[in-house]
């Protein structure tokens, strides 16, 4: 920010057009950043939700809502304003409160993206911040040239002042990982694109498709070929990890539970040969049995869902096919073979069990 008074207000209208731009076209930056990968990522305790919110911080907000509330404009409230924008403090970057769970934070002089995944080339998120904040300036300059002629800077607050009573709802200052941040937001009717084919939808609606056009970025078939791209890639990523959780559970993890079931099983009848009673072994021999009827089951059901998506034409209809039903099969598939890797005896395990990647760490 300037010691200028106009330039302090040019600052705020830059603040104002990029809370317009993420307020209407959020769900694109998101789209920006969806890939396979980034899907587990996003939320996960190191990446910030799919739920594209801004933080602006605790000075900044109290500017801002000091200009929201606003009635009569006066000389001397446009001071106070232009004194606090002077003020902002420039704070280092191991000392700010940067909230590190939001995914477009303002952090002393500028915006940070925290979505972007380690494989991602940032232009395309850098060019949808830019193409949004655009969109931002064009609804304040329309807006201020319908305003009544007078100073500059009264109408610019006035104009900024109704717009982000509009774009209030896209500020969220709390724990962005939160289960009543997800709540809240769905309230505030904010999208949460889970999974990249939903994501990469918003790309190819008619609204994006016009946005796009408006300001000579991409042409509708341009548009078209990047969501063909990104679902093609994504459905081979999906069919590569299920495939290999496939050929993991029914080469590794089934040989190792039936080796184990075996010397559980053997040594049970032995007890009883002994005792002339069932020992409690008895009960691990039918939980490992059901154990190894579920994993089983788990294979033949993700199987059946890579079967599925292959009978499917449609990239979309593919994709939300492998993101829904064959995450869904994945994850019941995993459930199990996690049981199983915490009751095998280590040296029947096939691969690193998570207790010794722990203390490999």
């Amino acid at each position: 920010p300037s010691r200028s008074p106009l330039k302090n207000i040019i600052f705020l209208l830059t603040i104002g057009a990029i809370m317009i731009g993420i307020h209407k076209y959020g769900s694109l930056l998101r789209a920006s950043v969806a890939d396979a990968g980034n899907d587990h990522r996003l939320g996960a305790d190191e990446a910030p939700p799919a739920i594209i919110s801004i933080y602006l911080g605790e000075y900044l907000n109290s500017i801002l809502d000091e200009i929201e509330g606003i009635g009569k404009l006066t000389e001397k409230k446009l001071a106070n304003i232009n004194l606090g924008v002077q003020n902002l403090p420039r704070v280092a970057k191991d000392v700010s409160d940067r909230n590190r769970t939001s995914p477009l934070a303002f952090t002393g002089n500028k915006f940070e993206f925290r979505a972007v995944g380690s494989s991602h080339n940032c232009a395309e998120s850098a060019m949808i911040l830019n193409l949004v904040a655009a969109y931002g300036y064009d609804r304040i300059t329309r807006k201020l040239k319908s305003a009544k002629k007078g100073n500059v800077r009264e109408s610019a607050i006035l104009v900024l002042r109704d717009l982000l009573k509009e774009t209030r709802v896209i500020q969220f200052e709390g724990d962005n990982y939160s289960k009543e941040w997800q709540k809240e937001a769905e309230k505030r009717n904010l999208s949460n694109d889970i999974n990249t084919p939903a994501a990469l939808k918003r790309i190819a609606s008619k609204e994006a498709i016009e946005l796009f056009g408006r300001y000579n970025i991409h042409s509708e078939r341009e548009l078209q070929s990047k969501v063909e791209i990104k679902l093609e890639a994504y459905i081979n990523i999906k069919k590569v990890e299920f495939k290999t959780a496939i050929n993991m559970a029914g080469t590794l993890i089934l040989p190792a539970l039936a080796e184990y079931l075996g010397i559980i099983s053997s040594a049970a009848i032995k007890v009883k040969a002994v005792t002339a009673k069932d020992s409690a072994m008895i009960s691990d021999v039918k939980f490992l049995d059901n154990l190894y009827t579920d994993i089983k089951r788990g294979i033949e059901d993700l199987k059946n869902r890579l079967a599925e998506c292959e009978g499917e034409e449609d990239l979309f209809s593919k994709a939300h096919l492998l993101a829904e039903g064959g995450e869904d099969a994945l994850l019941r598939l995993r459930k199990f073979v996690d049981a199983s890797e915490s009751l095998i005896a280590d040296k029947l395990w096939p691969i690193t069990k998570y207790q010794d990647l722990l203390i490999a760490l």
